[in-house]
């Protein structure tokens, strides 16, 4: 009996000094042990806010609706072009909003009068500068794809230059036209954030970008309005978060 109560107390004794030498070391030193979990480190999520600035590189499928001429015309052509965007705006969560500057380099439009012996006799060099305000929803984000649509409203500047009339002689023609147009957009894409900085945006936008009225200059005065302007773009773009 008496053995068999010196065991136990020196039993007792062991636990109690093992669980005060473990309550003397500071918590980071204690050992988990093999089946333990380890809360991972924490990662950026999708749905962040934050200020933003964005530069996009676009291929427009340009068109116009119709051409009004002193006479008929047909064979209409605006021929497709590149673009580039600047702008900055804020995310807060799913809903996203932006100011964009959208320029697309000089082309040569041609519409060819269905009275006339030369081809084309309508042509002029148009480029555009449009100013959107734009807004977006995320539509949630699947593997690191973020998918969204979007809408914008703002103007667009089309200008025109070496405006040319064949249709009198002498040539007609005169150095630049320009206008101010409203101009809307519909747009829709897909984005990807490869790390807490940047992120990838494939996407697809309308744009409509108005009239414009050429006018000739000569002993024959001419115009011509183009009509129904705008664009089909696919445009690869990044954007950089500054919070």
């Amino acid at each position: 009996m008496i053995q068999t109560k010196a065991i136990l107390t020196g039993v007792a004794a062991a636990v109690a000094f093992s669980a005060a030498a473990h309550a003397a070391d500071p918590p980071g030193s204690w050992n988990p042990g093999p089946f333990s979990y380890e809360r991972p480190a924490p990662r950026y999520v999708e749905m962040v806010s934050g200020w933003y600035v964005r530069g996009d590189f676009g291929y427009r499928f340009n068109h116009i609706g119709s051409v009004e001429a002193p006479s008929a015309t047909t064979d209409i052509k605006y021929p497709n072009s590149l673009g580039v965007t600047f702008g900055g705006g804020y995310k807060f969560k799913w809903f996203r909003a932006d100011v964009t500057a959208d320029y697309a380099p000089r082309v040569t439009a041609r519409a060819a009068s269905t009275t006339g012996a030369l081809q084309p006799q309508y042509t002029n060099r148009l480029d555009a500068l449009s100013i959107l305000a734009n807004a977006y929803i995320d539509l949630g984000t699947w593997g690191g794809f973020t998918p969204y649509v979007g809408a914008g409203a703002g103007v667009t500047y089309l200008r025109s230059r070496d405006y040319t009339d064949t249709t009198v002689l002498p040539v007609n023609n005169v150095n630049s036209n320009g206008k101010t147009n409203f101009s809307w957009a519909a747009m829709g894409g897909i984005a990807y954030r490869v790390n807490p900085r940047i992120v990838v945006d494939l996407g697809f936008r309308h744009l409509d970008l108005g009239e414009l009225q050429t006018t000739g200059a000569g002993p024959a005065t001419t115009s011509t309005m183009w009509k129904r302007l705008s664009t089909d773009e696919v445009r690869l773009g990044f954007r950089f978060l500054l919070d």
